[in-house]
């Protein structure tokens, strides 16, 4: 699942690591999203070290022991981090790291979305089996995909983020694993945020 809204999400800035809180808004999709899972057996519950994952996973799954891993944060933005989607779309090097994010790290000492895949798939190939719940971040949870699909990750004509951000704040993405195969069964499921 994806964190609940932060205020910078409500500002369009980007977070990346910088460790932002959960507003009023994320703490209200955090509370649907458990209405939702009550009576589930969430497995072994890791969220990122992030504190609006990790307030995402308490408020969801109350009471749940959760593993905090810095595996599952988002992708580092460099200097982007704290900027308005305005901002970034302003500076000069946007371009020249959009030609190619899967490989290229973001301006500034941030990551390349291709580390952050990796960084994710390592955490995902190394679960042992069973249900697990995890909380991550939209760019984590889409870099995941792309490492274990081999979507693309280059832009797409009518995105203005660097890779597109499909994933609703608390949005379910359900993965299988069998024999080492990897299948997608639900993508960005957000129901419980529908009035």
């Amino acid at each position: 699942m994806r964190h609940g809204a932060t205020v910078w999400n409500g500002e369009g800035r980007w977070q990346g690591w910088t460790d932002t809180p959960l507003g009023e808004v994320g703490e209200a999709q955090a509370r649907r999203l458990a209405a939702r899972l009550a009576g589930r057996d969430p497995g072994r519950v890791y969220a990122s070290d992030l504190q609006r994952a990790l307030a995402t996973a308490r408020l969801a799954l109350p009471g749940a022991a959760i593993t905090a891993d810095p595996r599952l944060r988002e992708l580092h933005f460099g200097r982007y981090e704290g900027a308005t989607s305005e901002q970034v779309l302003h500076d000069p090097d946007y371009l020249a790291w959009q030609r190619d994010p899967w490989r290229l790290p973001a301006p500034g000492g941030g990551e390349s979305l291709e580390a952050v895949g990796e960084r994710m798939r390592a955490w995902a190939e190394g679960l042992p089996g069973g249900t697990v719940t995890a909380f991550t971040h939209g760019a984590a949870l889409r870099a995941l995909l792309c490492a274990l699909f081999g979507w693309p990750a280059t832009p797409q004509p009518g995105y203005v983020l660097p890779f597109p951000y499909l994933h609703a704040h608390t949005g379910i993405t359900r993965l299988e694993r069998r024999g080492g195969q990897w299948t997608l069964l639900s993508y960005n499921d957000h129901a419980h945020l529908e009035e």
